[in-house]
């Protein structure tokens, strides 16, 4: 019996071991997922946007992750896209626009609004050396722009610009430069589509990219007559038949007060009361009336730049009159009257 015992034991003991390493194993696994999926800085990373290069230019290093989604810091983002990016501390929120969208992304949250509505970040912003770095996944829509990432390599171009393409007729080089002893970059298979960025004066060499992000020439024999996939959008201002004062809706200093344009969500309740008039009156000229009006001239343009995107949304103008707070070069900027 005292053997029997003993066995038993024995069999307790392999049983809690056995435990204890499935436990440690997925530990483990769990700890390699996360370690995986964040956020590393590349020093190596080529950032192209509309087909020139600007790597040597940006203020702050990239940030990669492991599933090929690139972060540039709010600097950059401010060179680049918007240069009225900012940081609300009052919210938590980065607040940019663009031609047509206004957004507000949660610094801490999980929440992108644009244009009102609300959209779930699948990557979030982070925040290294007291700067954040957004990623590009999450502002596509905002500045209507498609990016191809490789682990070393971001081509970005706008969706307003000017997108051609041409293919290779054989296998051919890409090379690092014209010249007969130029260092080849990589050899390009027949039928490859690259995005072409001009044609050198000597015409026998094209200057390409690769959708891994590759910059260098092809000889001009080598490949396709150009393909224009996008031609250059032009923006559209409507300062000719909608900036009519006399069938406006006008907008002043009860509703232009510091509580109501002092943060973003304030901004964002008085523009989509704005927005609904506009819509509902059939009036696409909205007529800011600063006559009497009394607030911080950063917090009235900041207003106006929220306010913009979303009247040229929907075919809509601003004007402004009885102006004593805002500069001539803001007006210009903005195209206001």
């Amino acid at each position: 019996m005292g053997k029997k015992k003993k066995r038993k034991i024995n069999k307790r003991k392999l049983l809690s071991r056995i435990f204890l390493i499935v436990i440690l194993i997925t530990a483990l696994v769990v700890i390699i997922k996360i370690v995986s999926n964040k956020t590393e800085e590349k020093v190596g990373i080529t950032v192209i946007v509309n087909n020139e290069d600007i790597t040597n230019s940006l203020i702050n290093k990239p940030y990669i992750t492991k599933a090929n989604d690139i972060y540039l810091s709010i600097e950059d983002i401010r060179n680049i896209f918007d240069k009225n990016i900012i940081y609300e501390e009052k919210t938590g929120k980065i607040l940019t626009t663009s031609e047509t969208k206004t957004a507000a992304i949660e610094v801490n949250g999980t929440n992108i609004q644009i244009n009102g509505a609300n959209i779930l970040q699948k990557s979030h912003i982070l925040e290294y050396g007291n700067t954040f770095y957004i990623p590009i996944s999450e502002i596509s829509n905002i500045y209507n722009i498609e990016s191809f990432i490789t682990q070393d390599t971001a081509v970005i171009n706008s969706l307003y610009k000017e997108l051609i393409t041409i293919k290779t007729t054989k296998k051919t080089k890409l090379k690092k430069g014209t010249g007969f002893f130029d260092d080849t970059i990589k050899k390009i298979n027949e039928d490859t589509e690259l995005i072409y960025v001009q044609e050198l004066e000597d015409g026998k060499w094209v200057k390409v990219i690769t959708y891994e992000g590759d910059i260098g020439y092809i000889k001009n024999k080598n490949v396709t007559e150009k393909v224009y996939k996008r031609t250059n959008m032009k923006d559209e201002n409507f300062s000719d038949n909608l900036g009519d004062i006399s069938n406006s809706i006008e907008i002043n200093k009860t509703k232009i007060k510091t509580e109501n344009i002092e943060s973003f969500d304030a901004r964002r309740n008085v523009i989509e009361e704005i927005i609904s008039n506009v819509i509902s009156k059939e009036k696409f000229t909205v007529n800011i009336n600063l006559d009497g009006v009394s607030v911080e001239e950063s917090l009235l343009k900041r207003f106006i730049l929220e306010l913009l995107p979303r009247l040229r949304e929907i075919g809509g103008k601003a004007i402004i009159t009885n102006n004593t707070i805002l500069g001539t070069d803001f007006l210009l900027e903005n195209n206001l009257s």
